[in-house]
């Protein structure tokens, strides 16, 4: 008997040994979750973005060189396509020739001015010769601005045919091909800038009263499983997300729920990594330093 009273005061003393124990990790857990809540607030509702230029040929023709395939990285400045160059080095052509003959008629305008002005002053001829030569010296030289900037304007046509990467990164979208005829100001494909990388990160309502710009920030994105990348909030929302779609939410009606909403905070990524480039669009986590150490 006095072996199971003593196996039971055992059984008792290693219940009330866990009970005690799991009290303990909820209370270390609790303070460990108070401890961080006070520090950082975090979100898996976050997406990467970047600059995407969309580029579109400032004149209208058929495609003579492509140098380019999809999605592939080219530097600031490369060539990414030119444009049958015939029709604007013949436009230019005319333009100088419009030139030259407007400088002509000036050069004549000026001599013929000054010879009707001279004999004018000398009272040979009447006053009214010397308003009319005036005059036709004054269109002359009109003429002549009018004919330099139809030169300026052929040959910025004629360098419009040449098109260059106005930053690096990544082309997409390209389903241009030689032979192809482009419009003026009509987007061809897109190119993804890699100078600046942000993330579009959706925190709770309730976080927002903690969130500043200018506060620290760790990126882990879901590409890269072993890599966090450090950023820095830039700015916040004035809406929340739902503000702006399509169907806004009817909060006036009837049946409304209450539902916390996200706001969208960007992060700007300062430590990018040519070995380990973003993607626009992909997931990340986002973990923002509320409170400095």
């Amino acid at each position: 008997m006095k072996s199971l009273a003593k196996k039971s005061e055992y059984s008792n003393l290693i219940k009330n040994m866990s009970v005690i124990i799991c009290i303990l990790l909820l209370l270390v857990g609790a303070i460990i979750y108070w401890w961080y809540s006070q520090r950082y607030v975090s979100t898996n509702d976050a997406y990467v973005g970047a600059n995407v230029v969309q580029i579109a040929p400032q004149v209208s023709g058929r495609v003579t060189q492509l140098n380019i395939k999809n999605n592939q990285y080219i530097a600031k400045d490369a060539i990414l396509f030119t444009i049958e160059q015939t029709p604007f080095t013949v436009a230019n052509n005319k333009a100088q020739a419009e030139l030259t003959m407007a400088l002509a008629k000036q050069q004549n305008a000026q001599r013929t001015s000054e010879r009707i002005l001279e004999l004018v002053n000398k009272k040979l001829m009447p006053a009214q010769n010397a308003d009319n030569v005036t005059a036709d010296l004054q269109s002359a030289n009109a003429a002549v601005q009018q004919a330099q900037a139809g030169v300026a304007a052929a040959q910025l046509n004629l360098q419009y045919t040449t098109i260059s990467a106005p930053t690096s990164g990544w082309v997409s979208n390209v389903s241009l091909r030689v032979g192809d005829t482009v419009t003026m100001d009509r987007p061809v494909f897109a190119l993804i800038s890699d100078n600046e990388f942000w993330v579009d990160a959706n925190f709770k309502e309730t976080d927002l009263e903690y969130i500043k710009p200018g506060q620290k920030a760790d990126i882990d994105v879901d590409m890269y499983s072993n890599q966090t990348f450090h950023g820095v909030v830039e700015s916040i929302s004035g809406a929340s997300g739902s503000a702006f779609s399509l169907l806004p939410p009817e909060n006036a009606t009837g049946n409304w729920v209450k539902v916390t909403q996200r706001v969208p905070v960007r992060v700007k990524v300062i430590d990018l990594k040519t070995d380990e480039p973003l993607r626009i669009g992909t997931s990340a986590n986002v973990t923002i330093h509320i409170k400095e150490e």
